[in-house]
């Protein structure tokens, strides 16, 4: 049954599951409130929203998972292109929505490109660097220097995602932009870029998202206040949500206030979203936020697992840029609930209310099964001297073969 539905790896599918299905409940459990105070039937309307997006979903992930890994990596770049497009038709046309320029489509149908901007560079990012040659190689191969021009050709990819990155920022969706470029520098490693150029890299984000915080004076009041963030000019201004976060979590306790009883869900606005782990907190306690941290733990190593034993570099990439991304997000979003970050905007993956969100997820999902599928083995017929020579006992063979993640990580040198 798995086989047929293309599902290769069940714990990963199952723990993906489970993360939405208690994502649904809290979406409920956080809206209510509002949807009472909106006049309308106590069901959220974000609430069913999700359960629209639901079946779209996994329906584009089973597609995602059918589709072999070698056509993913075949058109990765299309993909990140058509990736870009959107964000550029977003900046041109998009609609608003509470200030912000995000979405294209109208309504219900409208789908926010940002989102699968993450999935989009791990796919892009993976296959650039897939086939990718140190130094040392093109020398050999080719007699090609290290002189400035081949470098800046070397680091176009990175300048097409600083370009994504600006794309998001000016929406504005600065947490989004941030995770795209935590994602693509984690992705630099086991991609083989060299220390000095990654160094390089940071420090060019580093000036551009101060730079981001600067231009934006209510991103400035937040980062600036955040340190007296109680102070009573403070917590009711631009500290509001985090303080009333932070609040929350910590009267949960160990054990919560009960399911329903939570009074984050009344006074926070973005309850269902970026906050929702303050709801689950409050009202399940300790446990229940480390259970859902736990959760996204488990899918997270997973993943790394699964890359360290990938049979290519292309799928090893994939899983592991999926898993940085998810862990990023996940982290910056407790962090920011807990009041460690300033308020940013990350939703908790697979947990906040967001259609776009969900989708990208569980397509990200279907090209984790796809990379996971058994790839059929071509044996090189033998010569005749190679026959005569003695054979190896399969033990030795396969410890011989290092994982291709192991393998890079020894090699790299760009």
């Amino acid at each position: 049954m798995t086989q047929r539905f293309r599902i290769h790896d069940p714990l990963l599918f199952g723990l993906a599951v489970v993360a939405t299905i208690l994502g649904l409940a809290l979406i409920f459990d956080a809206g209510y409130v509002h949807s009472i105070q909106k006049g309308e039937s106590g069901i959220p309307s974000e609430f069913k929203n999700q359960l629209i997006f639901i079946p779209i979903a996994a329906t584009l992930s089973w597609f995602a998972a059918r589709w072999p890994i070698e056509k993913w990596k075949k058109w990765s770049k299309l993909i990140w292109l058509v990736n870009l497009v959107l964000l550029v038709a977003v900046a041109l046309i998009g609609h608003r929505l509470n200030g912000a320029r995000r979405w294209l489509g109208f309504g219900a149908l409208s789908i926010q490109p940002a989102e699968f901007a993450k999935l989009a560079l791990v796919i892009y990012f993976a296959g650039c660097f897939a086939d990718r040659k140190t130094w040392l190689q093109i020398y050999k191969d080719n007699k090609a220097k290290a002189n400035l021009k081949n470098k800046l050709k070397r680091a176009l990819p990175a300048v097409w995602v600083a370009l994504a990155v600006v794309l998001i920022e000016i929406e504005p969706d600065l947490g989004t932009g941030a995770v795209v470029a935590a994602t693509a520098f984690a992705m630099f490693y086991p991609g083989g870029v060299s220390v000095r150029s990654t160094l390089i890299a940071l420090l060019i984000a580093v000036v551009g998202g101060a730079y981001a915080v600067y231009k934006q004076p209510y991103r400035l009041e937040r980062f600036v206040d955040h340190p007296n963030r109680w102070a009573k000019e403070n917590k009711d201004d631009s500290q509001f949500q985090t303080d009333q976060a932070e609040w929350t979590i910590a009267y949960g306790g160990w054990t919560g206030v009960g399911l329903g009883e939570g009074y984050a869900k009344q006074v926070l606005p973005e309850t269902m979203t970026d906050f929702i782990l303050a709801t689950a907190a409050e009202e399940t306690g300790l446990v229940g936020a480390l259970f859902l941290l736990m959760l996204m733990g488990a899918i997270v190593m997973r993943l790394f697992m699964k890359a360290m034993a990938s049979p290519d570099r292309f799928s090893m990439l994939i899983l592991y840029g999926v898993a940085c991304w998810l862990g990023v997000q996940t982290c910056v979003n407790v962090m920011m609930a807990n009041a460690l970050l300033p308020a940013i905007g990350i939703p908790f993956p697979f947990i906040s209310y967001g259609g776009s969100s969900l989708v990208a997820l569980w397509i990200a999902m279907g090209v984790c099964q796809s990379a996971l599928a058994p790839r059929k083995i071509v044996e090189q017929p033998e010569t005749a001297a190679e026959s005569d020579r003695p054979k190896k006992k399969p033990s030795k063979k396969r410890r011989e073969e290092a994982p291709v993640l192991v393998g890079t990580l020894r090699a790299r040198g760009r």
